[in-house]
């Protein structure tokens, strides 16, 4: 195996660049609007779909990469158009993460080797996260 490494390839490169642009050109100048709807986002996820970024294909590429650095970089750059915009074009991929993963590296804690990602995301261990959310009381 080799060493580790964040230099990105000309795949990795060319992705983002396609990503980047409809952030760009699509999803920013719409995330206002939508957002003040508050309603999904139909006409962007069609257009992503048409393109190819809405598709079980492009997931599973993006998982497949090697490096595990293409999925994060993509859902950042969507995320840079707009956060729940990228949510609904790829927040539904989590329950697939674990099927396209073969398992946790070992390097992880005691407690994580051996478990798939969405075990992990979906564990009834304590979280770290505020108490509001964790017994389901909102904050107004």
């Amino acid at each position: 195996m080799s060493d580790f490494s964040m230099e990105l390839n000309e795949d990795q490169l060319q992705v983002l660049r396609w990503v980047h642009d409809f952030a760009e050109n699509v999803v920013r100048p719409a995330a206002h609007e939508w957002d003040e709807r508050e309603e999904t986002p139909w006409p962007i996820i069609e257009e992503a779909a048409r393109i190819g970024l809405y598709s079980f294909d492009f997931v599973a590429n993006c998982f497949a990469d090697p490096t595990g650095l293409l999925f994060p970089l993509v859902n950042e750059e969507l995320a840079w158009g707009d956060a729940g915009i990228a949510l609904a074009l790829l927040g539904s991929t989590l329950g697939v993460a674990g099927s396209l993963q073969p398992a946790l590296p070992s390097r992880w804690p005691n407690g994580l080797r051996g478990a798939s990602v969405t075990s992990v995301a979906f564990s009834s261990r304590p979280c770290a996260c505020p108490r509001s959310m964790r017994d389901r009381t909102w904050v107004a």
